[in-house]
């Protein structure tokens, strides 16, 4: 019960990705073989490149996420050590 209540946390929702990746992996594996099998071959070539649109929406996002956690780890050491030598901490919001 605690991965679907991390899930409902705000920003938990971040754990889906490596599922959400291989979905669309999947779905892209099978599209190319169905396209391969000449089953409505112009249908196919859309959805593949969906399917590759994306899957680099997904990589850019978690890159953006990370990023931005990694800012934010970075501003809360640089805030408490601002305020263990006494000075007020920078506002970043």
């Amino acid at each position: 019960m605690t991965f679907i209540q991390d899930l409902l946390k705000p920003g938990g929702g971040i754990a889906l990705i490596p599922f959400i990746r291989g979905t669309i992996a999947t779905l892209l594996v099978l599209v190319i073989l169905m396209g391969i099998a000449d089953i409505a071959r112009i249908h196919m070539v859309v959805l593949a490149s969906l399917s590759i649109g994306l899957l680099m929406s997904i990589s850019w996002f978690e890159k953006a996420w990370n990023d931005v956690q990694s800012s934010r780890g970075e501003s809360s050491s640089s805030s408490a050590a601002a305020t263990t030598a006494g000075k007020e901490p920078e506002k970043t919001d």
